[in-house]
């Protein structure tokens, strides 16, 4: 049976900023509702970002900037919302996402890892850290930056990688790349196209992925699907109240969640949209979550 301290299934957690303290933080947003409930501000918190939950059901977070500026792996507890420290320093410069293995291993996608950006496994007791993939060096004019992170059901991780600020030369393109969990061998998935900043990254259940692009179809955003296969990318959803859409999860019934910090006047918040229409409602905006980030769809847990 699951632990009472599992999460119930559907939840939906969101990294953001607490409008009522200033401080970033994560929420709980009910699935059927929108309504949001404080769960952890403050504390290590600096710049969290990537959110997932483990099988105990505690929450993960990445924060690309806590622990001295190089960010870390925060262990959250789903009832109390305390923090506790999992992995920071070591091989982290700038941690985005984060995924868990089938193992129980960490992954976490860092933008700037080793100089090119990588992926790093982490032990979940002793928060050891092991890069399995550095990025390509790329080009000058077009270095590509890991940002997202998802698993398919094979154990092989997909990873979004971007053009981010400050890099030099033309903002063009972005990709999705699947990396070989033994051994880090890399190969792209789908590149170009309608890619412009690719961020949220999931795997439907007939295989497809979802990517969130914060600035493709001019420059509002939308969603992506790619086929897993020959890299195909077709528009699922653009427009419609996109400004700049970030996270993305999957709800059970195979609805798409999306984070933009952008939309609603400013104040950011999750947009539901339909996997075959493309069409957007609006999930929860407003309250005390603002600028949201990264999201999580709570898992059901078998007996």
């Amino acid at each position: 049976m699951a632990s009472e301290a599992y999460p119930a299934a559907g939840t939906i957690l969101v990294t953001g900023t607490d409008a009522a303290s200033a401080k970033r933080a994560v929420f709980r947003v009910n699935q059927a509702t929108g309504t949001q409930t404080l769960l952890s501000s403050a504390g290590s918190f600096v710049a969290p970002v990537g959110i997932t939950v483990e099988a105990s059901g505690s929450v993960l977070v990445a924060d690309c900037d806590a622990f001295g500026g190089n960010g870390g792996v925060i262990r959250v507890d789903p009832v109390t919302g305390a923090q506790t420290t999992v992995s920071s320093g070591g091989l982290f410069s700038n941690p985005f996402d984060i995924a868990v293995e089938a193992s129980g291993n960490l992954l976490v996608v860092d933008a700037h890892a080793s100089g090119r950006g990588g992926v790093i496994r982490v032990h979940p007791g002793t928060g050891a850290q092991t890069m399995l993939s550095i990025g390509e060096a790329q080009a000058v004019h077009l270095p590509l930056r890991g940002v997202g992170i998802t698993l398919e059901a094979n154990g092989k991780i997909l990873v979004t990688e971007q053009k981010l600020a400050g890099g030099g030369g033309d903002a063009a393109g972005g990709r999705v790349v699947r990396i070989d969990p033994a051994s880090g061998a890399r190969k792209v998935v789908s590149s170009g196209g309608d890619f412009v900043s690719p961020v949220g990254v999931e795997v439907e259940a007939a295989g497809t992925v979802l990517v969130a692009d914060a600035n493709a179809f001019g420059d509002d955003g939308g969603v992506i699907r790619v086929d897993p296969v020959n890299g195909t990318q077709t528009k699922v959803s653009s427009g419609s109240g996109f400004l700049s859409p970030q996270g993305l999860a999957i709800e059970g019934d195979g609805h798409i969640l999306i984070t933009d910090s952008d939309a609603f006047g400013g104040d950011g918040g999750v947009i539901r949209v339909d996997p075959l229409t493309g069409a957007h409602t609006t999930l929860s905006s407003g309250g005390a979550l603002r600028t949201p980030r990264q999201l999580v769809v709570v898992p059901a847990v078998g007996c």
